[in-house]
């Protein structure tokens, strides 16, 4: 009986022990859970709240430009050619927008010469990691100055005249595109996108910046398509863009003060195609680039505009045929101290905005011209130059001049 009673208690102090390990155990549990609540809760005190600005880059560019005229002094002028901020939001690491606003002139009034404009808007999606969509209004990938424009990205004072009056530099369109590489080495773009409006026509010297819609009530009956190919190896750039689509627009509209005339059954198909190439290497940047446009309705299309209002059809432009231009462009930069940097540079260009006329129409000698233009970029800052250069136009000596320029980018 006594070895039983002994047996009991020696089982009734081993389940006191159990039950009290497990209760340690459990309260042990307890503190733990309690101790990472007050850890997490530590920490999230500590963080500061994500603002709606994170993730924001602001960014800009602008240039200030003195003219001086060799033949007529008058013509001389300073100007705040383009003042630009931009600002990219990137939402997830495939998701991100981009913008830009643009001034130019200095002053933007119904008496006054400036403009504002939205230069880009669009929102881009990494598809994959060489893949991206890109929607909204967007730089069209075409020549070497287009999508790079930035002052102290490129050489001169003045944007060169191709790129100006063949590709019409700064050229964006709204619309859809896709980018990628489609092989190591080349990288590709294609889209459908807003096109021209013949009707706005205006200027011969600039025959695409005079019917450019920028997406301000852009007509949009007949998208334009273009695609771009380019081969980049580091120090090299070959590569060749085209652009093709309606510039009627199914338009009955020349201009917004009178009864229009009717453009109806012409399609007034417009081309703009160019190749270009960039070498860069042990100091030296050489470039060299060909555009050329057509409009396979001129014809049809000048007849509708003569017999709009025939008493001042000597004194209207007329849509040509075809257009072109190149330039070859050779610079060299040395290193001077620190980050400044010298680059003299030298271009040789030539246009003609009337290449090609319909029969009966004739084109203007002023729509044409052989243009030299020398000079040298002083950068104290990668993303700062001092420009100045000399152009001489073959063609028009009127237009000889030296300029001066301040350019920023940051």
């Amino acid at each position: 009986m006594k070895k039983f009673m002994s047996i009991v208690l020696v089982l009734i102090a081993a389940t006191q022990a159990f039950a009290s390990e497990t209760e340690l155990k459990s309260e042990i549990e307890k503190l733990k859970q309690q101790n990472e609540s007050i850890l997490s809760q530590l920490k999230t005190l500590g963080e500061k709240p994500k603002s709606p600005m994170s993730d924001v880059v602001v960014g800009g560019y602008g240039e200030i430009i003195y003219n001086a005229y060799s033949n007529d002094s008058s013509r001389s002028q300073m100007d705040v050619r383009r003042f630009v901020l931009s600002v990219t939001k990137t939402f997830n690491e495939r998701l991100s927008f981009n913008g830009e606003m643009e001034w130019e002139h200095a002053v933007t009034s119904a008496s006054d010469p400036g403009e504002a404009a939205i230069e880009q808007a669009y929102i881009n999606y990494q598809l994959a990691p060489d893949l991206n969509l890109k929607a909204g209004l967007f730089l069209m990938p075409f020549g070497i100055l287009n999508e790079s424009h930035e002052p102290p990205v490129f050489y001169g004072v003045e944007r060169n005249e191709v790129e100006t009056r063949i590709i019409p530099s700064t050229w964006r369109e709204g619309g859809v595109s896709v980018a990628g590489t489609a092989a190591e080495n080349f990288d590709w773009s294609a889209g459908l996108v807003t096109g021209f409006d013949v009707a706005k026509f205006d200027d011969a010297s600039e025959p695409l910046g005079s019917i450019h819609q920028e997406l301000a009530e852009a007509k949009a009956r007949d998208l334009s398509v273009f695609a771009t190919l380019n081969y980049k190896v580091p120090g090299l750039l070959l590569g060749a863009a085209v652009f093709t689509g309606n510039s009627t627009q199914g338009n009955a509209d020349f201009n917004a003060d009178s009864t229009l005339p009717d453009f109806a059954g012409i399609d007034g198909r417009l081309m703009l195609a160019d190749v270009h190439a960039r070498i860069q290497r042990n100091g030296w940047d050489l470039q060299a680039l060909v555009a050329k446009g057509t409009n396979a309705d001129a014809d049809r299309i000048n007849q509708v505009l003569l017999s709009y209002n025939t008493a001042t059809a000597g004194n209207r432009p007329f849509v040509a045929s075809e257009f072109y231009g190149w330039l070859v462009q050779a610079a060299f930069t040395f290193n001077l101290s620190g980050e400044t940097t010298l680059s003299p540079f030298a271009r040789i260009e030539e246009y003609d905005t009337q290449s090609v006329m319909p029969a009966g129409f004739a084109a203007s000698d002023a729509n044409r011209d052989h243009v030299f233009t020398g000079g040298v970029s002083l950068k104290p800052h990668a993303q700062v130059v001092v420009k100045t250069d000399y152009q001489n136009y073959n063609d028009d000596s009127t237009r000889n001049r030296f300029n001066l320029g301040l350019g920023y980018m940051f």
